[in-house]
């Protein structure tokens, strides 16, 4: 080689070490700006609720595990506050799990992480005294239900040692790592800054063991910035984060299109008609559902509830609430939740016909089935009030004036529509006080059992008073089940039953849309409704 091309060469790679250089420096320097179109309540992880309070605590907070990108669009969890863990399991299929934390796990006033934060955290979320919608999170543990009754220490966590948290599950839980162990709501927590009252409110009282702190939050504006005795802060984007939080989503829009934020979290229908038609939202767990009280005289047979499910286009709710947003329901499950053998649960096909090609078919076998319950036109105008609760929300409007034209029209049944406050349904649906009722349904892990597991007898969610011996039979057997495949069968037909008994209905699955500004890459979602952004850097030109 001569002199002349060495020369070259070490020029060059001077250059390309002063580029690095110089954008370790600009990411170092690095502010990103989120706008969110809600105020939170709390950034208390076991009482956060709102997808927006779920992005803002996980990075306050670090659990057990955290996620980060795997490159494809999904997410794998990596070791957070434990630096590892092994998994030990019964005979009869029982797992506990034992992590080990990170001798630098650190709370952002210094003093360490210790095994017995988490074990305060966990029996905390289950307690009633709490009053966590999350709590149903940890159901798989050994002793939950003893602990939702009242004994909080009923509940199998336990720190042998400082650096040692144990956990014994009822069964096996192949989603546990990934789901739970990441989650907001088990995120850990300090019993004496808990003890402060509105702790989760202020900077000043707001101890975290994430990869940022609360610096201010001053009016419509809380500031993050890295925390310095975070384990891992070297691999961390932004310098700071700053989430704007607005009252709806056009402000929070209006704010994107300005430049005033880097990244917006719930697109106007305005901003959605602007992207292009490949365009797609991200899958979200929810299902609208209609409910139908078992207990209640009209929807006390399950050939009335079939025939109500039967009637009901899909398709046309999809396209009445806009169907890039809105996707006709195919089963409970929403697509996004992953089955138990790495791909997708929704992969099975559709349990419910929304081909549009049967749908008068449908609906005469849905008259028939009215006429062998023994409705006729006649009988049905003698029928007492027949009242669907929903929450009056403008979506949910339109839906049910949608369904109250579908049944008098296709089955001759009149439905009375009553909007009321989410507290009043939320109320009556409790104590079994209606005969129909919309709902959404949330899935609160990246698993089938998210959606189906409300439905088991004595649930505190099942509001539709659902019983079967069989359905709780499938969910019992894939609890324990050895078999990947056998576990997704098990469930495949616990979905199918649920719906062919029509206690529920689904309607629609939700999505959720995102803007981010050209300038930045490295936003991932959970496909839960959080986004991080602790990975967040400046694109290349």
């Amino acid at each position: 080689m001569t002199k002349l091309k060495r020369y070259g060469i070490l020029l060059l790679a001077l250059a390309l070490t002063a580029g690095l250089l110089a954008g370790c420096s600009r990411e170092e320097d690095m502010s990103f700006r989120v706008a969110m179109s809600s105020v939170p309540a709390t950034l208390d992880p076991a009482l956060a609720s709102t997808d927006e309070e779920k992005t803002v605590v996980s990075h306050l907070f670090e659990n057990l595990m955290k996620l980060q990108s795997d490159g494809n669009g999904g997410t794998a969890a990596v070791n957070g506050m434990a630096r590892s863990y092994q998994c030990e399991t019964t005979a009869d299929g029982q797992e506990t799990y034992t992590f080990k934390l990170r001798s630098s796990a650190k709370w952002s006033d210094g003093t360490r992480v210790k095994a017995g934060d988490f074990v305060y955290a966990w029996k905390r979320l289950v307690s009633p005294a709490t009053g966590s919608k999350n709590a149903g999170l940890l159901d798989m543990v050994a002793g939950y239900s003893a602990a939702r009754a009242g004994n909080a220490d009923a509940l199998q966590v336990s720190a042998p040692d400082d650096d040692t948290f144990v956990v014994a599950l009822s069964g096996r839980c192949p989603y546990f790592i990934d789901s739970i162990c990441t989650a907001a709501a088990t995120m850990p927590v300090r019993s004496e800054a808990v003890e402060q009252e509105n702790w989760s409110l202020s900077p000043k009282t707001l101890i975290t063991n994430g990869a940022y702190t609360a610096v201010s939050w001053e009016g419509d504006t809380l500031l993050l910035q890295q925390n310095n005795v975070y384990h891992d802060a070297r691999r961390l984007g932004p310098e700071s984060i700053s989430f704007r939080f607005t009252s709806d989503a056009q402000t929070a829009n209006s704010l994107f299109e300005r430049g005033e934020a880097d990244f917006v979290l719930g697109l106007t229908d305005e901003a959605v008609a602007k992207k292009i038609d490949s365009w797609m939202p991200d899958y979200y767990p929810e299902t609208s559902v209609v409910l139908l009280n078992q207990m209640s005289t009209l929807t006390d047979s399950d050939l009335v509830r079939r025939a109500m499910g039967l009637v009901i286009d899909r398709n046309a709710i999809a396209e009445l609430l806009g169907a890039r947003t809105h996707l006709a329901a195919e089963g409970l499950v929403t697509w996004g939740i992953r089955n138990t053998v790495g791909g997708e649960f929704r992969q099975i096909g559709a349990v419910v016909d929304n081909d549009s090609e049967n749908y008068e078919k449908n609906c005469q076998t849905a008259v028939e089935l009215m006429r062998e319950a023994g409705y006729t036109a006649n009988t049905l105008e003698k029928l007492g009030q027949v009242v669907m609760l929903y929450e009056s929300d403008g979506t949910m409007d339109s839906l049910a004036k949608f369904l109250q034209k579908t049944w008098r029209e296709k089955l001759g049944l009149s439905v009375t529509l009553k909007g009321v406050p989410a507290s009043e349904i939320s109320s009556a649906l409790k104590q079994g006080e209606y005969t129909l009722a919309t709902l959404r349904v949330m899935g609160d892990r990246n698993d089938a059992t998210g959606f189906l597991n409300r439905w088991l007898i004595g649930n505190e969610g099942n509001y539709a008073n659902f019983g079967s011996s069989a359905y709780e039979m499938l969910l019992r057997v894939a609890a324990v089940s050895t078999s990947k495949e056998a576990r997704d069968a098990y469930l495949e037909d616990a979905e199918r039953l649920l719906l062919q008994e029509g206690n529920v209905i689904p309607l629609y699955f939700s999505t959720r849309s995102w803007s981010l500004s050209e300038h930045y890459t490295g936003v991932f979602g959970d496909g839960l409704g959080r986004y991080f952004f602790y990975a967040v850097h400046k694109a290349s030109k």
